[in-house]
């Protein structure tokens, strides 16, 4: 009986990190994701500025408010711009 119960825990011992990797690699993934679609909403708000004018757009970064914040030059100064795009629906939930 000891033994049954010690190749028991044996095997759960070895499971449990394979199931570790697992949830790792899920959140990894999900970084991965979020890190390109800012990357391409960056991008969609860098040529909506252009569009309006705006030429030497700064990289823009995602501010505390969920705007895309930069430098960018308009009639030869420099202004702080900040876009706010719509948000895209999570589906998976």
């Amino acid at each position: 009986m000891t033994r049954i119960m010690l190749i028991g825990l044996a095997v759960a011992g070895m499971a449990l990190p394979a199931y570790a990797d697992e949830a790792n690699s899920d959140s990894t993934a999900a970084a991965a994701s979020a890190a390109l679609t800012n990357a391409a909403n960056a991008e969609q708000a860098r040529i909506q500025l252009a569009h309006q004018g705006y030429t030497g757009i700064s990289p823009l970064y995602r501010g505390e408010e969920g705007r895309l914040v930069g430098t960018a030059i308009k009639d030869g100064k420099t202004v702080i711009v900040a876009v706010l795009l719509p948000q895209t629906r999570d589906l998976t939930n």
